[in-house]
């Protein structure tokens, strides 16, 4: 349900108020902040202001979806008569009609890109647009970043937090992963089961078969009283330990996943988008972005999916069958030893592993 209503927040979106005769363009990318009612339903004006020339009163606006949500991250295209020169401000403000909580607004920062000469531009606000909140304004001016300021130390914190978040925490991006990866919540999920049920074989492993396991059993060390639970460091540190080895094999099947080509050539939110306004202009910057693109990353064909939910369906299938059958032999002690070293990898998962990756 949530991978169907990410695709519905896919696409770039031409301003309605685009005019037919407007032969430049730019990319507006517009981010949300993660605070609670952060979205807006309000109306979101702006100008933008060059070295050569200057926007009218600009719209954002979507008829087909919602935009400006919590957490969001929403592309438009906007057209102008002719280059507008180097960025030096943009003046946004909203008009405060949202019922309710959804009149204010946290901005995060706008990324605004020339797509005939690909220059990007950034403008950092990380304030609200709020009567009731911070200073009450809802209309704010934000220069153009400096290469200095895109350097500093909070800017590229919030960004990296938020990429580490929403994509790269494997736990975390079940519930925050942005709409346009195609790294799908599902395959996530998948990801993560395979993660914990390994871990837990091979938790398993280690009591079965360890002496020094075994050893530990008959002489009680120090341990933490819990109810009926007794916790000492050496099941933290195994669980810890053991998380470790449980992460390669996850890892591998989550890179097999990220790195699915489509099934059919597909073109790209963006040329979809130009080709609305003018297919010519389409055409044109198709030819600039291929002069400035890279040699793509290593992929695979679409059909390695099969490979990668096969892979998961064997890791989480053996591992179940094996902590079944040896898993009824142990005791009491033994089975809360082993309980306590997985919920300690879990939790290093978490907090730990996953978000220094």
């Amino acid at each position: 349900y949530k991978d169907k209503k990410d695709l519905e927040k896919l696409g770039v979106t031409p301003l309605p108020d685009n005019h037919q005769s407007d032969e430049y363009v730019y990319e507006i990318i517009v981010f949300t902040g993660q605070r609670k009612d952060a979205g807006t339903n309000s109306n979101v004006h702006f100008v933008i202001y060059g070295e050569e020339h200057e926007t009218h009163v600009r719209t954002l606006a979507d008829p087909h979806r919602e935009i400006l949500q919590r957490g969001g991250v929403d592309a438009f295209i906007m057209s102008v008569p002719k280059t507008l020169g180097l960025l030096n401000c943009i003046r946004i403000w909203h008009d405060n009609t949202g019922e309710g909580s959804s009149s204010s607004w946290f901005l995060k920062y706008i990324i605004i890109r020339d797509l005939q000469t690909m220059e990007k531009f950034h403008f950092i606000s990380q304030r609200w647009f709020a009567v009731e909140k911070d200073d009450g304004k809802i209309e704010r001016i934000l220069p153009a970043a400096s290469e200095i300021e895109k350097h500093e130390f909070s800017y590229l914190l919030a960004k990296r937090t938020y990429h580490s978040v929403s994509d790269s925490h494997l736990w975390f991006s079940i519930f925050s992963r942005p709409p346009s990866n195609k790294f799908t919540r599902v395959q996530r999920c998948t990801c993560c089961f395979v993660l914990f049920f390994v871990s837990m074989f091979l938790n398993i492993m280690y009591y079965d078969l360890s002496n020094q396991a075994k050893s530990n059993n008959s002489t009680n060390s120090a341990s933490l009283s819990v109810g009926s639970l007794q916790i000492n460091s050496q099941q933290i540190i195994i669980g810890i330990i053991v998380e470790f080895f449980a992460f390669i094999p996850s890892l591998l099947i989550v890179q097999l996943f990220r790195r699915l080509r489509s099934r059919q050539k597909q073109l790209s939110p963006l040329h979809e988008a130009l080709y609305k306004i003018k297919p010519h202009l389409q055409s044109q910057i198709d030819v600039d972005q291929k002069k400035n693109t890279r040699k793509s990353s290593l992929t695979f064909p679409w059909w390695c999916i099969f490979i990668a939910y096969g892979l998961c369906i064997i890791s989480v299938g053996l591992s179940i069958l094996f902590i079944i059958a040896r898993g009824i032999e142990f005791g009491d002690e033994k089975t809360q030893q082993w309980l306590i070293s997985i919920l300690s990898g879990f939790f290093s998962s978490i907090f730990f592993s996953q978000p220094i990756k």
